[in-house]
């Protein structure tokens, strides 16, 4: 791995190796901008790391080392213009590993922060981190300690048939961290027609419903209007999921789950349903503001993925909950409150 820092003169191997691992450290902790990971490479080796180089010698340095990262470790280092800095894109070899003991507190927490749990979200987060940089194995004996991965027989449990081999890919490509395409039948869609979807998949859970769903990061989306790249979260119900059509794809998850579009959501609970406090929605993400009016009812302010879901689930309070925005979980509630009052009127 080493390198020139003057003509004839070859930089110190481990000194090389060193930057590699301040700029690979660095870039654990979340996107950066090169002066960011720069600054972090001079902390470690102090000001001479690079020589005396600076700008187009640094910069070619800089990429240098990059492409080190990426021949020698495996560690892809690219620029993300949507996050404005590098990020660690993929990796070839484990980032980390840990004792069995650490391994069962991971599984420990992933069981008790469940979705009406405070800071689930944040702690999922962190637990998915770093199962994404430990060797597969080790990922395997998380998910069976913590419950998480289920035998084929779970997949009767839904009340709607899921194809063998749809169940099998599914939970391959979930528990290797890899990123998925398949065909989708979905009911919304009144033209009967199939949809490829290209998604990263994060969740798999069985809802209160009866149905197994995945909840993925949709990447790309083809069908009769022509492709698009939603970059959004969707949910997918398995059962619809078309057998012979999943691909387990290469690509792995990244460390960090996207922020896709997260909606505003605000809506009023009524004093009988918010006197004692306001329970946790799973649907919520990030910070939720809540505040007492003057007319005793109580505030949420907030943000979520799925309005789907929000919108009918706030409609069990009935006449104790009032939405107010944002505009599609609005929108969606008032269609909903429509289309029951056309049928209740039709059915008068």
């Amino acid at each position: 791995m080493a390198d020139k820092s003057q003509k004839g003169t070859p930089t110190n191997h481990w000194q090389v190796t060193r930057r590699c691992l301040a700029i690979l450290n660095h870039l654990l902790q979340g996107p950066a901008k090169k002066g960011a990971l720069l600054t972090a490479v001079y902390a470690v080796e102090g000001k001479d790391a690079y020589g005396s180089q600076t700008g187009k010698p640094l910069n070619r340095r800089f990429e240098e080392d990059k492409k080190r990262l990426r021949v020698h470790l495996g560690i892809d280092v690219r620029y993300d213009k949507r996050v404005g800095g590098y990020l660690i894109a993929g990796w070839e070899r484990p980032l980390l590993n840990l004792p069995n003991a650490d391994i069962q507190t991971l599984a420990y927490l992933a069981d008790t922060f469940q979705p009406d749990a405070p800071k689930m979200t944040e702690v999922h987060q962190l637990i998915n981190r770093l199962v994404s940089w430990l060797p597969p194995e080790r990922q395997q004996l998380l998910q069976k300690i913590a419950g998480q991965q289920p035998t084929a027989d779970l997949r009767l449990r839904d009340s709607e048939e899921i194809a063998p081999d749809v169940w099998e890919k599914l939970l391959e490509a979930w528990q290797a961290k890899q990123e998925l395409q398949f065909d989708y039948l979905s009911s919304q869609h009144e033209d009967g027609i199939l949809r490829q979807h290209h998604i990263q998949p994060w969740d798999l859970d069985f809802t209160d419903r009866g149905h197994w769903r995945l909840r993925g990061f949709c990447l790309f989306n083809d069908g009769p209007n022509g492709p698009w790249s939603p970059r959004d979260y969707f949910n997918y119900r398995v059962s619809r999921i078309v057998s012979g059509s999943v691909e387990i794809l290469s690509k792995k998850l990244p460390p960090i789950r996207p922020l896709g579009k997260p909606r505003q959501v605000i809506f009023e609970l009524a004093p009988a349903i918010a006197r004692f406090g306001v329970s946790q929605r799973k649907e919520l993400i990030g910070e939720t503001k809540i505040s007492t009016q003057e007319n005793g009812w109580t505030r949420i302010e907030s943000k979520t993925h799925d309005v789907f879901d929000l919108a009918r689930n706030l409609l069990y309070y009935g006449d104790n909950c009032r939405v107010l925005g944002g505009d599609q979980l609005l929108r969606e509630v008032k269609t909903l409150i429509s289309n029951l009052e056309l049928i209740y009127r039709d059915s008068s």
